[in-house]
């Protein structure tokens, strides 16, 4: 799969996800709900992502809705697609997205075809990773990216 068709892919399965416009449908609060609402509510896609900070705007996911998480996560995908590949982010996303130790109920509870999106989403990096590594990442890195798209091609019941 070419970056490309997997923006495209990222597009076609987040397209009907809605910006929660409302602090109750953008986060189930938590102490660092009103950071989430600081920083993501009234804001589209295109805004987030222009301005995205991994170490500050990561964390809020974990207290974002299904809603929310449907709408702002393909912004911090789209950016990891960029090269030269942001280590920081990828730190983020990792560990956000992980099973196991980093398990988020929100991102499991999203649409099978959100899940397959970010499968195909975490195989492209981890065969581009594997043809050429970039600066500042490791084997590791590719072998994380290779369970990322194992562990979301799951179904899951």
């Amino acid at each position: 799969m070419t970056k490309r068709e997997v923006e495209d892919r990222l597009a076609r399965a987040f397209q009907a996800a809605r910006r929660p416009e409302s602090p109750e449908r953008l986060t189930t609060g938590g102490i660092d709900g009103p950071y989430v609402v600081k920083h993501f509510l009234g804001k589209d896609r295109a805004e987030v992502e222009a301005g995205f900070a991994p170490s500050l705007h990561m964390e809020d996911f974990t207290y974002m809705t299904v809603e929310a998480i449907a709408y702002y996560l393909p912004a911090p995908l789209r950016l990891m697609l960029e090269t030269p590949y942001d280590d920081e982010l990828w730190l983020y996303l990792h560990g956000f997205l992980r099973p196991g130790k980093g398990y988020r109920e929100g991102v499991w509870d999203l649409a099978p075809s959100q899940l397959e999106a970010i499968a195909e989403w975490a195989r492209y990096l981890a065969e581009a990773w594997e043809r050429e590594l970039p600066a500042f990442f490791d084997a590791d890195d590719v072998a994380r990216a290779a369970e990322l798209a194992r562990a979301y091609q799951q179904p899951r019941g």
